[in-house]
């Protein structure tokens, strides 16, 4: 009679011939490590190791380490929705200049930046602003309808409005669409250059 083999003893055979990538497994390892190590020099650099971490490591190591910051300092560049968001520039082209080594050019590349989402900041605005005075006149006709319909005076608003609400959110999602694309390239730019 055969020996019936444990579940342990047949998984070890099947898994006997595998072998580990180290390379792969440390690039891995680099690049999160230089994720997670960025992502704390954006919260808060003076408690950062990040500089240090990225000094210790040279050549080949430091480059997977340098992937993965960048990788989360362009995860970061996102299209603003107010005006304090502007101010997440700032941490991000310092994060930018202390991985690539070119302080001049992220620099640079920044002021671009806050200039392109400073102008995307005001379409926002004014398109915003467009749409409500577009849109006022079918406002005061609901208003209308309702107080026919109610016998009481009602007011209402734009943000109010659900019809409004979705209207604005389409040509807000028009502009982004935009916005974004030029943001892609930028992000591109970025990445080609500085590393």
């Amino acid at each position: 009679m055969g020996k019936i083999k444990s579940a342990l003893e047949l998984a070890l055979e099947k898994t006997a011939d595998l072998k580990t990538d180290k390379k792969a497994v440390k690039k891995s390892s680099l690049t999160r490590e230089g994720k997670v190590s960025v992502s704390t020099f954006l919260e808060n650099p003076e408690k950062s190791d990040f500089i240090d971490k990225l000094k210790f490591y040279k050549e080949e190591e430091q480059e997977w380490f340098k992937s993965g910051a960048m990788d989360t300092v362009l995860a970061n560049l996102t299209l603003p929705r107010f005006e304090a968001d502007l101010e997440k520039l700032t941490p991000l082209n310092a994060a930018l200049s202390v991985i690539s080594g070119k302080k001049e050019e992220s620099d640079s590349m920044f002021d671009q930046l806050k200039q392109l989402f400073s102008q995307y900041l005001s379409n926002l605005d004014q398109l915003e602003e467009g749409m409500k005075q577009q849109y006022e006149p079918q406002l005061r006709q609901k208003e209308m309808q309702l107080r026919q319909q109610t016998g009481q005076e009602v007011h209402l608003t734009p943000e109010q409005d659900p019809d409004f609400l979705k209207l604005l959110s389409e040509q807000i999602s028009r502009m982004d669409e935009q916005y974004n694309e030029v943001l892609k390239q930028a992000k591109e730019q970025i990445r080609q250059g500085m590393i």
